[in-house]
């Protein structure tokens, strides 16, 4: 099986493209390919296969032997998981791209301890990469730069459903998702370990979201929004196979 990488749309001219970066790394360094070698590579909306023509030390062409229209049948969903320390919070961009949530948002908030900037972006996007690489999927996770608890609210508004793990809800997870629908764009807000001060769940009510219990234990960051993320799949029934 060819092996998968990830370009962007920059790369590509005509029936050419250009592996470049780290991604080119791992092809030479790693896996040591060479020229006459298949590759499958990813960007934005396509599927390539792809046999390497050439090999230098800057990039690695490949010529188009054909293409394939990325068909996303993931549902609208987005993250929005407050900042975290950093092994927690590539665990979550690797988890939440394993199930298949279509875009991350990192966001601050009163309780946070670790203040990511948006020179992490980068970093977690190519996490998310590797996670696709694993798991199959056709295309990675959208990773957005960092953003403030009211920059989160503004983009709030853009949301047809919002769902908020809260630890003193005590509404039933049944009963918050009981209204998704596929069609439906879904925004999930989980906090950090400090969780959410009764401000930021005031004006997250405000905004129109629901607030959800995730049971009487407290769950780490990374640990909640697996969960959220996961009980909504199966509501939407995503859990089968096509």
């Amino acid at each position: 099986m060819a092996r998968r990488f990830f370009v962007e749309k920059t790369n590509i001219k005509d029936d050419k493209i250009n592996i470049t970066g780290n991604e080119h790394l791992h092809l030479t360094k790693v896996l040591r390919a060479k020229p006459n070698d298949e590759v499958l590579i990813s960007s934005n909306e396509f599927n390539f296969v792809c046999e390497i023509e050439s090999i230098d030390k800057a990039k690695t062409v490949c010529k188009i032997l054909s293409k394939e229209k990325i068909c996303d049948t993931a549902p609208n969903i987005t993250l929005f998981q407050a900042s975290m320390k950093g092994e927690h919070m590539e665990y979550a961009i690797q988890k939440a791209t394993e199930l298949n949530v279509k875009t991350f948002v990192p966001f601050l908030s009163q309780f946070v301890v670790a203040k990511i900037d948006s020179k992490k972006t980068e970093r977690f996007q190519k996490i998310s990469q590797e996670a696709c690489k694993q798991s199959g999927r056709k295309a990675p996770m959208k990773i957005c730069d960092v953003v403030s608890f009211s920059e989160m609210l503004k983009i709030l508004k853009d949301y047809d459903k919002i769902i908020f793990a809260y630890e003193n809800s005590k509404v039933p997870a049944k009963d918050a998702i009981c209204d998704l629908k596929e069609t439906d764009k879904i925004a999930l807000v989980v906090g950090s370990e400090g969780g959410f001060s009764e401000d930021e769940a005031k004006k997250l009510l405000e905004s129109g979201a629901k607030e959800i219990s995730l049971g009487e234990n407290i769950l780490r960051g990374e640990t909640a929004g697996l969960v959220i993320a996961s009980i909504v799949m199966f509501k939407l029934d995503q859990f089968k196979k096509i």
